[in-house]
């Protein structure tokens, strides 16, 4: 089943080429005058016609004579009671049917062999030998065989490149559309210059991918705002709690339950800022040489109370962003924390390919797995995730983010005896 369009149109610019040759061919058979069956029986009309009255013997022979010179066709006449009569050429072999089908009307008696009535001589009848080629039917199969090989020939040279650079065009303008609809928004079919009707869909299409990129960059840079606005009552509070004077336990329960939720929101804000900041301003990325054992011993200083357990292939050296990959570590393992259920967490990191890979795995219940594919997506959160821990779902999505914006990326997968297992693969130092 022909899907492509271009094929599809090929297919129909050769058929009409075919059918176009094919009436042709049909014309000339029906209309015109070639050699064949209609030629023979007119051929045996035409020379009864010329022939003098039959008893006229010395007339008829010379006209025989005279029709094979010009014609180049061997002639006999035969009449019923004495046989032949007149002829010119090699002589004609019929049988008796022949003859009789011959008196009746003219007509084709055998391979090159017509014959018709002699006018006025009952029973007469005049033969004539075709110079038909032994290998006519070889050739009439040839010559076709040759006008479609022609035909096919014109096809590849003329209508292939038409059908091709018709859909070309639409093949460029779905890959972008396809692009675009996996999340790059930079991209732009560039057909803009076609006069035609893609060249009017393409032009649409960059209008409204340059509106939907314009809005989003204004949301993005309100929500940058909003988030850095907010983070100057929450410093205040903060400072305000410090500056409590002695409680009694109830109170000091209360005042830390506040606290809790305050570093909650500042970390929020925090991976807000971060993720718009990269979106917005494309954050200039300042790369250096980072030992992964380095990098997993401050993220472990960090997480302390937590209970950490950390595999690193020696000397292994990564070309990153100290800040932001220590800000994506961290998130992971503060995600490790909430779904772990106290269990240990494990840090892995290792070289595979030209990529290190910087795993974090819990041994919580896991990821359902519905859920693996949009576990990245901000503000996502399960229905597993939603009872078992707090949380706004951005920690993965900055964690994924920033490998992004080092050329790398992140996955989530389930992990055999339980839990789930988040990646990110980086490129290794150049």
């Amino acid at each position: 089943m022909v899907r492509r369009l271009y094929l599809r149109l090929y297919l129909a610019f050769l058929g009409v080429l075919v059918a176009v040759v094919s009436v042709i061919a049909a014309v000339n058979v029906f209309v015109g005058r070639p050699v064949g069956w209609r030629t023979g029986p007119h051929m045996a009309r035409h020379v009864a016609r010329l022939l003098p009255p039959i008893e006229r013997r010395d007339n008829l022979q010379r006209v025989v004579a005279e029709i094979h010179d010009e014609l180049g066709v061997d002639v006999e006449v035969r009449s019923l009671e004495e046989g032949v009569v007149a002829s010119a050429g090699t002589p004609i072999a019929a049988d008796e049917n022949a003859l009789a089908k011959a008196r009746r009307e003219p007509g084709w008696l055998g391979r090159g062999i017509v014959g018709g009535p002699v006018r006025g001589a009952p029973g007469a009848v005049v033969l004539a030998r075709l110079p038909i080629p032994e290998n006519a039917e070889r050739t009439a199969a040839l010559r076709v065989l040759l006008i479609l090989l022609g035909i096919l020939v014109v096809s590849l040279a003329l209508v292939y490149p038409l059908s091709r650079s018709i859909t070309r065009p639409l093949e460029k303008l779905t890959a972008v559309v396809q692009a675009y609809g996996r999340g790059n928004l930079e991209q732009r079919s560039g057909l803009g210059g076609l006069k035609d009707e893609v060249g009017q869909l393409a032009r649409s299409f960059d209008e409204m991918a340059d509106r939907v990129q314009k809005t989003r960059q204004a949301e993005r840079e309100l929500l940058a705002n909003v988030s850095h606005e907010l983070r100057t009552p929450l410093a205040r509070i903060k400072v305000a709690m410090e500056l409590i004077g002695p409680q009694d336990e109830s109170v000091k329960r209360r005042l830390a339950a506040v606290e809790e939720e305050v570093d909650e929101l500042d970390r929020l804000i925090g991976d807000v800022l971060t993720a718009t900041r990269l979106d917005v301003a494309a954050l200039p990325l300042h790369k250096i040489k980072l030992k992964a054992n380095d990098l997993i011993e401050k993220a472990r200083r960090r997480a302390v109370p937590l209970p950490i357990e950390a595999r690193v292939e020696p000397d292994l050296v990564i070309e990153a962003d100290e800040a932001l990959l220590s800000r994506a570590l961290d998130n992971l393992l503060d995600n490790a924390r909430k779904y772990g259920e106290g269990s240990p967490i494990e840090v892995e990191a290792r070289r595979e390919g030209g990529h290190a890979i910087v795993a974090v795995r819990d041994r919580g219940p896991g990821i359902p797995a519905g859920e693996l594919a949009f576990v990245f997506d901000p503000f996502y959160r399960g229905e597993g995730a939603r009872a078992r821990a707090s949380g706004f779902g951005l920690g993965l999505a900055l964690a994924r983010r920033v490998a992004e914006a080092h050329g790398g990326g992140a996955r989530a997968i389930n992990v055999d005896g339980g839990g789930a297992r988040i990646e990110l693969w980086l490129p290794l130092e150049s």
